[in-house]
């Protein structure tokens, strides 16, 4: 196929909404399906995306076995249902006696704080061991910050003046 013919193939097909003939067993999977034509390659074949699946590939077709047709109808999308009553929203657990874990505590008061109803006050973490002093790190080992002429030491120089690591 020359260029001439796939630019007028191009400027004759883009953004146009094909349908693809039946009878060919190759594209039976596109059958009732409208595609829109994305492009037209160099050598003469169709890119076509469907547009009634989820999928988005753009398929190289033939053009000799593709039916230009108008556009499809646009489909309406669902309105979301606002006026829904507020007792179909699931109403917050009561306390059974069970501890909560913090995470359902936390659900809880999400819900009742959207709700406008209220929720028991969170229990208390349970009571742990008294609390131990934290042992305090053993002082590092005083490192001169300045040699013996006065001037100041490198990190590298106070680094090896402490020695290996004792870990």
């Amino acid at each position: 196929m020359s260029i001439e013919t796939a630019e007028q193939l191009k400027k004759d097909l883009t953004d146009k909404y094909v349908v693809v003939a039946e009878d060919v067993p190759e594209l039976r999977r596109f059958a009732g399906q409208v595609g829109q034509v994305r492009t037209v390659n160099m050598s003469g074949r169709v890119l076509v995306q469907f547009t009634d699946s989820v999928d988005i590939s753009w398929y190289d077709i033939a053009p000799d076995v593709l039916t230009v047709v108008d556009a499809p109808a646009p489909k309406k999308k669902a309105a979301p249902a606002k006026d829904k009553p507020a007792a179909a929203k699931p109403a917050p657990k009561k306390s059974t006696g069970k501890k909560l874990s913090p995470l359902e505590m936390a659900r809880q008061q999400g819900a009742a704080g959207s709700g406008g109803g209220t929720a028991a006050a969170p229990e208390a973490p349970p009571a742990t061991k008294a609390e131990e002093p934290v042992a305090e790190a053993p002082a590092k080992s005083e490192v001169p910050t300045t040699g013996a002429d006065g001037k100041p030491l490198s990190i590298i120089e106070q680094a090896r003046l402490q020695g290996p690591f004792k870990g």
